[in-house]
């Protein structure tokens, strides 16, 4: 399996690419509770159009050990960077969830040297009524591990789009994960602050589900309305929760290829 060794961290990445000229790179992150595999199926459509597909797993999640070390939204934004630079990408458009879309907005803020543009699924605003609800998860998986969240996130967290499938699909995604690195991905959104969307100047779209409870609409159009790019499109998926590459794979896909021909 590919790995890249970025420092003392050792991270499972996918490097898919078309069978035809590669028309743009795209790098997706995952959010908490999941793996590159969250982004498969988008993936999927998205190489049949000519875009070459990087997908990894965070530290502490999937197929990336966790390290003892605790991480921050600027040592995954350095993560980003460094998976780019293994595969040997100067620039890319990066896609991110919920988590991944704090990521997503910070390196868009600060790096638009190597972000040409942003996709934000379902991004998290970083405030401190969400401390309480991390605290509590932490509590309940260090007492009882990951079988909880398990039992309880693939129902509560997604719309009324969701298939059993998808459901069961977020169940096992979430019975993977090593619960030390999920309590510390936990602690990466307790402390992170929001990023400085007003520098946001590249083209940047905001994918929002309408039944999204972990980052709500009102968060998203938060944001969306503080970005300073003049090149910005907040899209709220009808009957979607908080997981959208499972829930609505097509449409993703679809608005993300819209939104890629858009700021050609």
């Amino acid at each position: 399996m590919p790995y890249t060794q970025l420092g003392y961290k050792k991270l499972h990445y996918a490097d898919l690419k078309p069978e035809g000229e590669i028309r743009e790179t795209f790098i997706f992150m995952h959010g908490l509770g999941s793996s590159q595999d969250y982004y498969h199926a988008v993936t999927q459509g998205l190489l049949a159009q000519g875009f070459r597909c990087i997908i990894f797993d965070n530290t502490g999640a999937g197929r990336s050990s966790y390290t003892f070390v605790e991480q921050s939204i600027q040592s995954y934004a350095d993560d980003v960077l460094g998976i780019l630079d293994t595969c040997d990408v100067s620039k890319a458009v990066f896609v991110g969830h919920s988590m991944g879309g704090i990521v997503g907005a910070h390196l868009a803020a600060e790096r638009s040297d190597r972000i040409i543009a942003a996709v934000l699924v379902g991004p998290v605003y970083p405030n401190e009524n969400v401390v309480p609800v991390f605290e509590k998860r932490i509590e309940t998986v260090q007492r009882e591990g990951m079988q909880s969240m398990a039992d309880t996130i693939p129902h509560a967290a997604v719309g009324k789009r969701a298939s059993p499938l998808v459901k069961a699909f977020i169940r096992e995604l979430l019975l993977s994960q090593d619960p030390a690195g999920y309590c510390s991905n936990c602690r990466v959104i307790i402390n992170a602050k929001p990023p400085a969307y007003s520098k946001i100047d590249i083209p940047v779209l905001i994918l929002a589900g309408e039944e999204d409870k972990s980052a709500p609409v009102e968060g998203c159009k938060k944001m969306f309305e503080e970005m300073g790019s003049t090149e910005k499109r907040l899209e709220i998926m009808q009957g979607v929760g908080h997981w959208h590459c499972l829930e609505a794979f097509e449409e993703v896909g679809n608005l993300i290829e819209a939104f890629y021909h858009e700021i050609q």
